[in-house]
């Protein structure tokens, strides 16, 4: 009894000071809607057509809108028990497909990348909140790391009784023995240090997913791009799918 009373306390230790680092480093979250928002408020503030302007207020008026939702995910995730229990529920992906879409688009755009999304609308077994943080690194990184006029994919397909989601980029890709600390916080896996980040959101991402208990993996080539997978219990049949309008 006493063995597992001490594993037992080892095990939650563990987990504290797991959800500890996950808290300490989610600020680089916001960091990425908050230069969007002053790069399109700068770009409008320069630009002479009147239409491109508001358009670009536009553009920073929907980020600084999903900085207040990262807040209130991060507020929230700071009050559950335990520091940061997720809560397991059936999730329906569509609905989180067609956010992301929406609050991506901006971004690609500035970065002269395509953004795409397509997936069944089914439910899934997660934390809302925290998966998509995992897709909001993910996507993150895909769109500035690739290059302009590339493309970034986000897919879900049904794979037994899970759902594989996958983050696919057109970018320089990963040096094979580089992948190995690719997760590792401040580490880009090679990756140019020109967009001032810290090399943190990949390791958000194993951290969140581990807690999550969603297996992750990435392929990646070298000059061809990434894939970066993660896979989610399955809780309902497939029904009619997401899939991002056509845009002009």
């Amino acid at each position: 009894m006493q063995q597992t009373g001490s594993t037992s306390v080892a095990e939650a230790d563990a987990r504290l000071a797991l959800a500890r680092r996950i808290m300490a480093v989610a600020g680089h979250d916001l960091k990425q809607p908050l230069q969007l928002a002053i790069m399109s408020i700068e770009l409008a503030a320069h630009s002479g057509n009147g239409a491109l302007a508001e358009r670009r207020l536009g553009v920073a008026q929907d980020a600084l809108k999903r900085l207040n939702v990262e807040l209130d995910d991060l507020a929230r995730m700071s009050q559950v028990d335990d520091r940061l229990t997720p809560r397991i529920r059936p999730t329906a992906l569509g609905p989180i497909l067609r956010d992301l879409d929406s609050d991506w688009q901006g971004l690609a755009e500035a970065y002269g990348v395509s953004l795409a999304f397509d997936g069944p609308d089914i439910e899934v077994l997660t934390d809302r909140a925290m998966f998509k943080t995992i897709l909001r690194n993910l996507i993150g990184n895909a769109v500035k790391y690739s290059e302009r006029g590339g493309r970034v994919s986000v897919t879900a397909r049904v794979a037994g009784s899970f759902v594989i989601l996958d983050v696919a980029d057109e970018g320089g890709g990963i040096a094979r023995e580089k992948l190995e600390r690719i997760f590792d916080a401040f580490d880009r896996g090679g990756r140019s240090d020109a967009d001032g980040g810290l090399g943190l959101g990949l390791h958000i991402v194993r951290q969140t997913a581990e807690l999550l208990a969603h297996p992750i993996a990435v392929r990646s080539i070298e000059g061809e791009g990434s894939v970066f997978s993660v896979a989610l219990p399955l809780a309902a049949p497939a029904g009619r799918g997401y899939e991002a309008p056509a845009r002009q």
